[in-house]
């Protein structure tokens, strides 16, 4: 078994309204434990993950920290690539150089609805998604003009849809700050924003902590936009990988939900681990008051994917809501709470 961490800092595209999303393949179906050593692979090659650093990739951190997936795989090479955001997971998966990957619920929606054959394998949390200002003239939606310039990772993005819904739940047009938006990575976005650079960000755990720490408001929180708790990063594959891999998809699935088990069960432990992973420049302490943050929960059922898709078809995001939340899941979560 081998196992390798590969940092890319691949170029960022804007990704039309509609259109593809910023996805990210990866393996799906079926529901196997995840191997403490002793599992067997039924396949050979290399399996590329694609994965990053903080809250919303932590269940992918402690199952690299652990080694977990090399163990289930051990006739396989399990590669870790650190990209930055859903558009760079799609296209490593659509050059065939990654195999597995995570994106945000509305890209995802976004694919299947313009025909990828995509499913969800397994969610990874549900997290609240603020939007933020340190700005003293902002307190409302309705003190942003025109000029103003609003972060969101990228077009078509989860914390796009959020703030599209809440610009049509109090002023009528989902569209009104689209204009307003620019594409940022959420690192360079808490920059920008605690620099003045820019009026409010849209983003996510921990950065949105991270803000509020030095200052910033909370404007918009999504479980309240859009009525409760919902999913924020799921892991998807091509059906046809799944169908012809489902030792990579059971096994990936069943190291998450392990992963999830002792990020709840043992949060001291995760802590280190996540601090670790990111050579302390975020320190254990942070990570544990973090993780027990108010609606951070670790959970392999998707949820929101009915709620969320209703939303972007009203508005004309996607063509057509999803039926049912289990059209859109492999075999390893059919069973589960999802939405």
């Amino acid at each position: 078994m081998t196992a390798i961490r590969t940092p890319r800092s691949p170029g960022r595209r804007d990704v039309l309204r509609g259109g593809l999303g910023l996805l990210a393949g990866a393996a799906v179906v079926g529901a196997a434990g995840c191997s403490d050593g002793s599992g067997a692979s039924d396949g050979s090659g290399t399996v590329a993950i694609a994965t990053g650093y903080g809250l919303s990739y932590a269940s992918l951190t402690v199952v690299e920290a652990r080694g977990w997936l090399a163990e289930a795989l051990p006739d396989r090479t399990v590669e870790w690539q650190v990209l930055s955001g859903g558009s760079a997971s799609r296209d490593g998966m659509l050059a065939g150089s990654l195999q597995a990957g995570t994106g945000g619920l509305a890209p995802f929606l976004q694919a299947r609805d313009s025909g990828v054959p995509w499913k969800v394998v397994t969610g990874l949390n549900n997290m609240p998604l603020w939007m933020v200002t340190t700005d003293d003239r902002i307190r409302s939606l309705s003190d942003i003009t025109g000029a103003d310039r609003i972060s969101s990772p990228q077009p078509g993005s989860i914390q796009s849809i959020v703030l599209a819904h809440a610009a049509r739940e109090e002023f009528g047009d989902p569209d009104r700050f689209t204009g307003n938006l620019v594409a940022m990575p959420h690192p360079d976005a808490l920059q920008a924003l605690l620099s003045g650079q820019i009026a409010a960000a849209v983003t996510a755990p921990p950065f949105q902590y991270q803000a509020e720490a030095e200052g910033a408001r909370v404007l918009l929180d999504s479980y309240e936009v859009l009525g409760g708790p919902h999913g924020f990063n799921v892991v998807t594959a091509m059906e046809d990988y799944a169908e012809e891999n489902p030792d990579v998809v059971e096994a990936l699935h069943a190291c998450v939900e392990r992963a999830n088990e002792l990020i709840t069960g043992d949060p001291e432990a995760a802590a280190r681990i996540l601090s670790e992973a990111e050579n302390g420049a975020v320190t254990a302490e942070e990570y544990l008051e973090h993780l027990g943050r108010d609606g951070i929960e670790y959970t392999t059922a998707p949820q929101g994917l009915e709620r969320i898709g209703s939303f972007m078809a009203e508005i004309g995001a996607i063509g057509t809501a999803p039926e049912s939340w289990g059209d859109l899941v492999f075999d390893t979560v059919a069973a589960e709470d999802g939405s």
